[in-house]
């Protein structure tokens, strides 16, 4: 008799994981025959986290844990399918099937690899490869975008959504006109430092901010300089949170250099969270402005 249930349990048990497997491949058969209509490949972080807010889904990126890091577990994980870090795994591509590809200029030797999957679009508006006021170019960026998944309406809706946001930020924000200096750390002796066309300046310019910065930037927006090269200048440190770890705390406490900036010596400095990218889209924009009005606003 307990060979009779112990053959009972067995053929149940079979019968589970079989049922298991079945559902789940139903479920990948089911989602590949519908991703065509729905999923777009976007390896660069900017073009990613914009069309998710314009209502894309699921939206293909590579690196999930650096994306979610730099959007700071903003979107659900169901909007996003890591496609393979740092490169594309085409065959996962080819299973999922992606409607087409977008890719910044930056990533155009990826083409050839990227157009036997799906037709492949380089963003030519990408807003950090061109000239003038970067505000005005990450609004065309988005409109580009828009019209590239046909999601006008939805542009619309994000862009005054944006400007919504930070005119309500600029109103709640207790500014005594000291000039910021936005950095973050590279190495002991090494910063980057954001100025024109960086997100940092576009923000803090929407927001009645100076930037302290006026030296010449590359297409980031930054300046990558010795730690020396801030002591002349008298502003409030904004330190922008890196990746990977960095002891910024024990370099303000043990390098000489920082203790001769006045923001450290006033202990007034300011540490902003890793929830937004230093060269991003909107999405980021308000993130960046809601972690540095909370942090100028912080009694």
């Amino acid at each position: 008799m307990s060979n009779f249930f112990a053959i009972i349990r067995h053929s149940f048990s079979y019968l589970i994981a079989t049922s298991l497997i079945f559902s789940s491949f139903i479920s990948s058969s089911l989602y590949a025959a519908s991703s065509p209509t729905t999923a777009i490949t976007a390896l660069d972080l900017p073009i990613a986290e914009t069309l998710i807010e314009l209502g894309v889904s699921p939206v293909i990126i590579s690196q999930r844990q650096s994306f979610n890091f730099w959007t700071g577990g903003t979107y659900e994980l169901s909007k996003i399918i890591e496609a393979g870090s740092p490169l594309p795994n085409i065959e996962l591509l080819q299973q999922i099937r992606p409607t087409r590809t977008l890719l910044a200029p930056w990533q155009s030797n990826l083409e050839p690899r990227l157009a036997s999957v799906s037709p492949v679009t380089i963003v030519d508006s990408y807003p950090y490869s061109g000239d003038g006021n970067l505000w005005e170019r990450l609004l065309i960026f988005t409109y580009r975008l828009g019209q590239l998944v046909g999601q006008q309406g939805e542009v619309n809706h994000l862009i005054n959504q944006t400007d919504t946001h930070l005119d309500s930020l600029k109103e709640l924000l207790r500014n005594d006109g000291t000039p910021l200096l936005f950095v973050q750390l590279w190495g002991e002796r090494h910063v980057r430092v954001f100025g024109e066309n960086s997100l940092p300046q576009a923000v803090s310019q929407r927001l009645g901010i100076d930037n302290a910065w006026h030296e010449t930037t590359n297409q980031w927006g930054y300046s990558l300089v010795g730690i020396e090269a801030l002591l002349g200048i008298d502003a409030r440190l904004v330190i922008i949170s890196s990746r990977h770890p960095t002891d910024f705390e024990g370099q303000l406490t043990q390098n000489s250099m920082w203790q001769h900036l006045p923001s450290v010596r006033r202990g007034d400095f300011i540490v902003l969270p890793g929830t937004f990218w230093f060269a991003g889209g909107l999405p980021s924009a308000q993130r960046f402005a809601d972690a540095l009005v909370e942090a100028i606003d912080e009694p």
